[in-house]
């Protein structure tokens, strides 16, 4: 992800005059130079020394980081910045990935030591801002107005036409958007760094001196040119077990509170943490306890959530996805994590949770309300038992009816086998009581409920024989296809039995197919093109997406496409095997047989094999140039596909005293579309396109 597309900046001004305000001077200690600032750079979401390094900087080389800059490999993550009274998320932190083509998803700790010795934290530094820029102002054309905070290396607000630059990308932002973070170590050791925080702070920006410990303290000089401390992620790590570490703690929140500034505690992993920093007086908190980073594009849910629902108690998103990367780092913390979650994996939407036995003696409306505080009302279905929230509509209620009738029937007939049993559905109207549904009715973690009420349209618990649907996280216009995606998890689950487990690329990628039955050619060649642009660039593989416990992590990793990628892989393996051959491996797999040794004997190769297969099988699939239509209210609505990504293309296209020939340039997935009819008289007509030694043809009628 390079700078957000659509958003407008300024080009860099080299002749704007700007107010300075008083001079920032750092006291305190020297510490280490170049090695400090690095890490200050590269700090993210996780302790950078403590984690197990998945690649050594070492091993890259310096022509490939600068490439990543060119080639748009570099991307940005947002990880909320909360209030701890309210809940309510105040800004966001970049943070700063690699997607490297062979090596995947890097983290700062494996290369920025690399920058610096190549002289690259400059660029990238000043790439970071650019972007955060960009993405500020696409969130403010969404409505949301969320600050962003970027660290700052040093390097690229050394040199005054380095400051022009960023002044310049501030412009049409508001004038506390972006909150630039230095170390003390850094102001004490660079005169021009202080100089270029006061122009900044001059023009609007907020100052936060970041990586602050007991050491750290500024005096009343520094404090004055500060709008904010950010403790260290060290000391609030230590402060709920070490006296002295919640001493230093203590004092420099009161430090901050004497000298009017916002008091961050970062590194907030556990409600232990959480609830110290509270308890303390501090105002706003970061970490795996709050959230997780966020992946920007394509995650409007995320987003839209992040903007304006709390964060704390039953919504927290501290599930064993949010301690994931501290258990990279093989600590203890990682494993008590695991520990804490055995039996329930929250990671996809199929959920494994122990049988409950409802109570005879009372009804399940009266259960839902003495248990949720919501009231429910049994909605008659000839299938299944659907409870709804009282404040759906009857309107929506006798869609969902419909729509549950209409599935299971359909499912039914493609699966060649009866549901043995009636599903019971719940259906919230709010991610709020969707996650109070979760958490008290059917016994799931409050953290684990504020995660899937964030992420998920509904969730499947087929131990207990029910479907929740979560009617706040889908689009307004939807058909309620979520209603079918969570039925065949739990068809599925009948047919396998209840203690059989399936390659969660497999078990969500079934549930999408079923889902998007139905829909459009060009859709479905869009979801094929996104999936080949994952793998091509690495960044994905369908080992990756194997493990339940890894679902949400990885897919989120991948904007949300994880789904997409999962559904291809389904699609060829079911074209491998055919329908009857993928009904007879989940029946094997129901037998006692494993997944992989059922498919096995289906298909004559491994699952191993297929998996390594996918994407050589995908681009023989995909590879040929292809011009798909449907109608359109103006006409024809066509789409290219098997073209090469943002590549020019003629355009050809030819009737009966008719001829119209332009260039056009393809999308970053080799696609092209555009509706044909409105200007032209009713009748045939020829579309031709060809460019990069490729070519395809359609005939088209309006």
């Amino acid at each position: 992800m390079g700078p957000a597309s659509g958003a407008a900046l300024p080009r860099a001004s080299r002749s704007r005059a700007h107010g300075e305000g008083g001079r920032i001077a750092a006291r305190g200690k020297r510490v280490t130079g170049r090695r400090r600032v690095v890490e200050g750079h590269a700090r993210t979401d996780v302790r950078a020394r403590s984690r197990a390094a998945r690649t050594s900087s070492t091993s890259l080389a310096a022509a490939e980081l600068a490439r990543a800059l060119e080639r748009e490999e570099l991307t940005l993550q947002y990880q909320p910045i909360v209030d701890l009274r309210s809940g309510e998320c105040r800004r966001l932190e970049a943070l700063l990935r690699w997607r490297h083509p062979r090596r995947g998803v890097l983290f700062p700790g494996d290369f920025m030591p690399l920058a610096a010795s190549a002289d690259l934290l400059g660029p990238i530094g000043r790439w970071v801002i650019e972007s955060a820029a960009r993405q500020w102002l696409e969130w403010r054309a969404q409505g949301e107005a969320l600050g962003i905070s970027v660290n700052v290396a040093g390097p690229e607000i050394e040199s005054t036409s380095g400051v022009d630059d960023i002044l310049a990308w501030m412009e049409p932002l508001a004038p506390d958007a972006l909150t630039f973070e230095l170390t003390a170590a850094r102001l004490a050791a660079h005169r021009a760094d202080a100089l270029a925080a006061e122009r900044l702070a001059a023009a609007g920006a907020r100052i936060a001196l970041d990586d602050v410990g007991a050491a750290d303290a500024p005096g009343r000089s520094l404090a004055s040119g500060l709008d904010e401390l950010k403790l260290s992620r060290a000391l609030t790590s230590r402060a709920t077990a070490d006296a002295s570490a919640r001493a230093d703690l203590r004092a420099l929140i009161e430090l901050g509170r004497d000298y009017r500034l916002t008091v961050v505690a970062v590194g907030v992993e556990d409600k232990a943490t959480y609830d110290l920093v509270a308890s303390l007086g501090c105002d706003l908190a970061q970490g795996y306890w709050v959230s997780r980073p966020l992946v920007p594009d394509r995650l409007g849910p995320w987003r839209r959530w992040v903007a304006g629902v709390a964060f704390t108690g039953a919504l927290a998103l501290a599930a064993q996805v949010g301690t994931a990367k501290a258990a990279a780092s093989g600590g203890a913390a990682g494993a008590q994590a695991t520990a804490s979650v055995r039996g329930f994996l929250p990671s996809m939407c199929c959920l494994e949770l122990p049988s409950a036995k409802p109570d005879p003696s009372r009804s399940v409306l009266e259960l839902l309300r003495e248990r949720t505080g919501a009231t429910f009302v049994h909605a008659p279905s000839a299938r299944a038992d659907v409870f709804t929230d009282a404040r759906v509509s009857a309107s929506v209620r006798a869609d969902i009816v419909t729509a549950v009738d209409r599935d299971m029937s359909a499912l039914e007939g493609e699966f060649g086998q009866e549901f043995t049993s009636r599903p019971a559905i719940y259906v919230f109207a709010t991610r709020t009581g969707f996650a109070q549904g979760l958490q008290q009715y059917f016994g799931v973690r409050g953290p684990d409920a504020g995660l899937l009420a964030a992420a998920n349209g509904g969730v499947t618990l087929p131990r207990q024989g029910a479907i929740v649907i979560n009617l706040q996280n889908l689009p307004s216009d939807s058909p309620l296809a979520i209603v079918k995606h969570e039925l065949t998890h739990a068809l599925v689950h009948q047919t396998i039995g209840l203690e059989a487990t399936l390659p969660a690329w497999f078990d969500e990628g079934l549930a999408t197919l079923q889902e998007h039955a139905g829909e459009s050619s060009e859709n479905t060649a869009r979801h094929a093109a996104v999936t080949l642009s994952l793998l091509t660039d690495g960044r994905t593989s369908l080992s990756d997406l194997s493990v339940p416990a890894q679902w949400a992590q990885r897919n989120a990793v991948l904007s949300g496409q994880g789904y997409t990628v999962a559904a291809e892989a389904v699609r060829l393996l079911e074209q491998r095997v055919g329908q009857a051959g993928l009904i007879r491996v989940l029946e094997a797999t129901g037998r006692g047989e494993s997944f992989g040794a059922a498919y096995a004997a289906e298909a004559g190769e491994s699952l191993e094999d297929f998996e390594r297969a996918f994407p050589a099988r995908l681009v023989s699939a995909q590879e040929q140039p292809r011009i798909l239509q449907s109608s359109h209210a103006d006409g024809v609505r066509w789409t290219a596909a098997g073209f090469r990504p943002a590549s020019a293309v003629t355009v050809t296209i030819e009737g009966a005293a008719y001829r119209v020939q332009y260039e056009a340039t393809t999308d970053r997935l080799g696609m092209y579309q555009a509706v044909f009819g409105s200007t032209a008289p009713p009748g045939e007509y020829t579309i031709h396109l060809s460019g990069g030694g490729l070519a395809a043809g359609v005939v088209i009628r309006t």
